[in-house]
């Protein structure tokens, strides 16, 4: 993926300034009222530069698909390649049988490209050598929202992206996905910011959570394999955290009385939105 390329033809998808997030193309806010999710029409308008700009032999993966939204918008006239989404069916409330015909309906009614889907743990799927048939080229996670699983979105992804990739990692006005990922940066070579759009509030109607844009361009000579302080951190999510915190959902969806009580139990600091550091 030409990153370069990417950041320059960033500005030419939105009339006047990216940070107004107006898309000349009208068909994203239309998806955006027909398909559910939690995508702006900004954010369709990113991820579908990403996508028409996948070069041949290079694959798009996303994690966090819920019904389709984000999916949907990226395939808007994208060309033919290998497009992989990862969702366990966990957040939000939902039931897996009727959210997977439901993002199945929408994938079939608003996108003319064939998707893998992978009804996964993605920190379980994607460290595994070969998760990704080609290399990745476009990788987008909007997947579970704790410092720890940002860190690892990166850790895990990075021996199966292209030598030259494009990452985009949504919701980074949120300060523990801003300090986790910038974090990730600074440990590991070849990474650098392309973008940093943040909002001025949570859940803003024209960027919603903010959106980090990342390139990642391979060493030479580095090996592909997942770093040493990921193989650490990956056991602590995938043997304990993300089990208890499926425990907790499946309990809250089988007693949802339970779910004012959690939600005071939750801390909301680590969510405010703040302004993005220095590059």
């Amino acid at each position: 993926m030409d990153t370069a390329a990417f950041a320059a033809a960033l500005d030419d998808v939105f009339e006047g300034q990216l940070e107004d997030g107006l898309p000349r193309d009208g068909r994203f806010a239309g998806l955006a009222e027909a398909v559910p999710g939690f995508c702006t029409p900004a954010e369709l308008a990113v991820l579908n530069l990403a996508a028409r700009m996948l070069p041949a032999g290079e694959a798009y993966l996303e994690v966090g698909t819920f019904k389709g939204r984000s999916l949907c918008g990226a395939l808007l006239d994208a060309p033919d390649r290998t497009y992989v989404a990862v969702e366990s069916y966990q957040e939000f409330g939902m039931h897996a049988s009727s959210s997977r015909a439901a993002l199945a309906g929408n994938l079939a009614r608003y996108a003319d490209r064939a998707v893998v889907l992978h009804d996964a743990d993605c920190f379980g799927l994607l460290a595994r050598p070969g998760a990704v048939r080609e290399p990745v080229g476009v990788y987008f996670y909007d997947g579970t929202h704790t410092a720890l699983t940002h860190y690892l979105a990166l850790g895990v992804v990075e021996p199966l992206l292209a030598d030259e990739a494009l990452v985009l990692v949504d919701d980074a006005s949120w300060p523990m996905v801003a300090e986790a990922s910038r974090r990730y940066v600074r440990r590991h070579a070849g990474w650098s910011v392309v973008r940093d759009i943040r909002t001025p509030r949570e859940y803003d109607p024209i960027w919603a959570n903010g959106l980090l844009v990342l390139a990642y361009r391979r060493p030479a000579g580095a090996p592909r394999r997942i770093a040493r302080d990921i193989r650490w951190r990956l056991p602590v999510q995938t043997r304990l955290r993300g089990p208890a915190r499926s425990l907790v959902l499946r309990a809250l969806h089988r007693l949802p009385w339970l779910v004012p009580l959690a939600l005071r139990l939750v801390p909301k600091g680590p969510r405010t939105v703040r302004q993005p550091d220095p590059v």
